[in-house]
């Protein structure tokens, strides 16, 4: 009974065969990493970076770069409410709670 994998019985494989994988290996050589390039035939990969993925990249940067925590405006907090003049704006705090619903569920839509 012949050893099937994946459809293949082991006389299928090899230079013979019709496998188009296997005629790939067989045909590439192997570079043994002596030069970096196969029997004077030099090879160079390239890569191309669209500029969506170089906005992409200074953004992080710049968010990165930027810290969590806004230390001036919390320290105007704090001495606002220590003072007693802090005031809340119920309805600010509303809309902007609307807004932001109303953001994340336009986002879900799309």
């Amino acid at each position: 009974m012949p050893n099937r994998i994946k459809g293949l019985d082991g006389g299928s494989i090899g230079p013979d065969s019709s496998n188009p994988i296997e005629k790939i290996r067989v045909s590439t050589p192997v570079d043994s990493g002596s030069s970096g390039a196969s029997a004077g035939t030099a090879r160079s990969d390239s890569v191309h970076i669209t500029d969506s993925a170089r906005t992409l990249a200074s953004l992080s940067e710049a968010v990165s770069s930027t810290p969590d925590v806004d230390t001036n405006r919390v320290a105007a907090l704090q001495q606002a409410i220590a003072t007693g003049v802090y005031q809340i704006n119920p309805e600010r705090i509303a809309n902007k709670m609307i807004a932001l619903e109303q953001d994340l569920g336009s986002t879900k839509q799309q």
